[in-house]
């Protein structure tokens, strides 16, 4: 993909747009894709609470959390990165 193509995807993503995600889809492979929605499916429903808890489960079993988090930033726009900043605050203090 261009970097063209993807500085519009991350403008229109930033800025709430979602509705060109399928766009993104072409670019993961289809078992990430669907983990992705697994995912979502799975925790779409539940409490914050009960999410930041297993968030903080999960934190302990990816040795490379950070490393991913700096890789979706770009993706974020201001309040989703304000959000990240609780969530990263909120686990930390877990330890």
């Amino acid at each position: 993909m261009n970097s063209k193509k993807l500085n519009e995807l991350l403008r229109a993503f930033k800025a709430g747009d979602y509705s060109r995600l399928q766009e993104v889809k072409s670019m993961v492979s289809e078992d990430d894709y669907q983990k992705a929605v697994d995912l979502f499916n799975q925790y779409s429903d539940k409490p914050e609470d009960e999410i930041l808890d297993e968030l903080a489960k999960l934190k302990k079993s990816v040795p490379n959390h950070e490393e991913m988090i700096n890789r979706i930033k770009p993706f974020l726009n201001q309040e989703q990165l304000s959000r990240l900043d609780k969530v990263m605050d909120y686990l930390n203090n877990q330890d």
